[in-house]
């Protein structure tokens, strides 16, 4: 009997073979040929090839004519974090076109919980508050995930970052070396025992995106 076997998660199984929480025999039994897709909110430049290919899709299975999102609307949808991925993706768009009337998607028809990317634009206004170009604090949403767990915790591992926000090592060692770079975290030790730890600027920005945060909701 010709039998292949193909299994998917959405956890780190090499960090979980590091913890003892998976075990390592099994990990190399199924470590055949890998294919990692990283959660949408990572690869936010598929989000308006996907809105296309779910319009059409949409409107065939409704029997709409939508013809596609504002500039506007396609800009909430790239900044949102898409914890359920494409299918939290589509499950909105199907809602805002249902309720459309067959007309454009406009930011109105989106139901979504907080409108995210109005927060990035308010952090980059407090930015130059503080005395820091807009450009320099124009981060993604993984990067605001990051920074806001690290300042909870005042220290955190890139495991931490890994675990809470599902995404690969790859991913999270691109993300945080882009806010060391940028100067909002620091780099403490070296290899898979480095802490990330925020600097002064951060705390202080931090509090007046939580207010502008609430503010929003």
């Amino acid at each position: 009997m010709n039998v292949r076997l193909i299994a998917a998660t959405h956890r780190d199984l090499e960090a979980a073979v590091e913890r003892g929480t998976f075990r390592e025999d099994l990990y190399y039994r199924l470590r055949r040929v890998v294919l990692e897709v990283p959660p949408l909110r990572a690869r936010r430049a598929d989000i308006r090839l996907l809105v296309e290919h779910l319009r059409v899709q949409l409107n065939e299975r409704y029997r709409l004519a939508v013809p596609g999102a504002t500039r506007e609307a396609l800009r909430l949808l790239e900044h949102y974090p898409w914890r359920g991925n494409v299918r939290e993706l589509e499950a909105v768009l199907e809602q805002a076109m249902i309720f459309s009337g067959g007309d454009w998607i406009t930011p109105e028809d989106l139901d979504l919980p907080m409108r995210r990317a109005d927060v990035v634009a308010e952090s980059a206004a407090g930015g130059e508050r503080h005395g820091m170009p807009a450009a320099k604090v124009a981060l993604s949403w993984l990067q605001h995930e990051a920074l806001r767990i690290v300042s909870e915790r005042r220290e955190v591992r890139r495991r931490d970052i890994i675990a809470r926000c599902r995404i690969s090592r790859e991913v999270a060692r691109r993300e945080l070396a882009g806010l060391v770079r940028l100067g909002f975290l620091r780099r403490v030790g070296s290899g898979r025992g480095a802490r990330y730890v925020p600097l002064p600027f951060w705390l202080t920005l931090m509090s007046d995106i939580a207010e502008w945060a609430v503010a929003l909701i």
